[in-house]
């Protein structure tokens, strides 16, 4: 009997192998590969990883929203969006990544 990973309640896309979305819609597969990625390695979600000091520091002063998100997902899901989307100053990537995170990651349907 296979046990459910308690991790999958925190992701919207992996829910584990063979569960990638068929279409690109939202980035529905580029976000399941991150979800992949902070759910199978265990230091990606390490209070002291780098991407998790970094989102402390530089982005919880100017976005700190309890949207039931852990942090360290969070912080994948920033650096991700910065290294494809950002390269502005850092108050335009704070609020370029909310906006992104309710449109296309938080949303329902």
């Amino acid at each position: 009997m296979s046990k459910t990973n308690p991790l999958f309640e925190f992701t919207r896309f992996y829910k584990g192998p063979g569960t990638e979305p068929i279409n690109r819609v939202n980035n529905a597969q580029l976000l399941w590969e991150y979800e992949r990625k902070w759910v199978e390695n265990e230091e990606d979600r390490a209070e002291n990883h780098p991407r998790v000091l970094e989102y402390r520091q530089d982005v919880l002063p100017l976005y700190n929203e309890e949207d039931g998100i852990p942090l360290s997902l969070k912080a994948l899901l920033y650096n991700r969006y910065t290294h494809w989307c950002g390269g502005y100053a850092l108050e335009d990537d704070v609020r370029d990544f909310k906006d992104f995170l309710y449109r296309d990651y938080l949303r329902t349907s």
